[in-house]
């Protein structure tokens, strides 16, 4: 892939479940916790730094932030980090974050969520291909983790 390439992960998936279920699922930071397989401590709100903690097996006890954007119910969730792994001598206060949205819709059957991480080409370049392959991979892992979370009857 060239670098420019590399600049935006888009994922669908269909979810058999009502939009109420599944957006309570991705705002509610204990059910978020659950499937996102983190400790987070704060609420999500529109402007909130919300400080996680990594639970998942492939990155026990990384620790992470997400800063909320935008929260429209049952229709879009986003928020800003720095995607991958940090390395020891990062400086995340100086590098670009990326965006994470998460757009809800009515489906045949469920709710269709399309999850967009994009901003990657804002990253260095030392930075950029590990990040979108972390992160490429990372969507597909979640987004069945959500499936499995709230596309089960209650």
């Amino acid at each position: 892939m060239t670098p420019s390439e590399l600049s935006r992960i888009e994922r669908h998936i269909l979810i058999r479940a009502p939009r109420q279920r599944v957006w309570r699922a991705l705002t509610n930071p204990e059910e978020f916790a659950r499937w996102f397989r983190v400790e987070a401590s704060g609420a999500f709100t529109p402007g909130a730094h919300v400080d996680m903690v990594s639970t998942h097996p492939l990155g026990a006890g990384a620790k992470f932030s997400v800063a909320v954007e935008a929260m429209e119910p049952e229709r879009l969730f986003s928020w800003r980090w720095h995607p991958g792994v940090k390395p020891p001598d990062a400086d995340y206060d100086a590098e670009p974050s990326t965006l994470v949205e998460f757009r809800l819709e009515d489906g045949e059957g469920g709710t269709l969520v399309t999850v967009v991480e994009s901003g990657f080409d804002r990253l260095s370049l030392a930075r950029r291909a590990k990040a979108f392959e972390e992160n490429q991979k990372g969507w597909e892992i979640q987004l069945a983790a959500l499936d499995e979370y709230a596309g089960k009857p209650a």
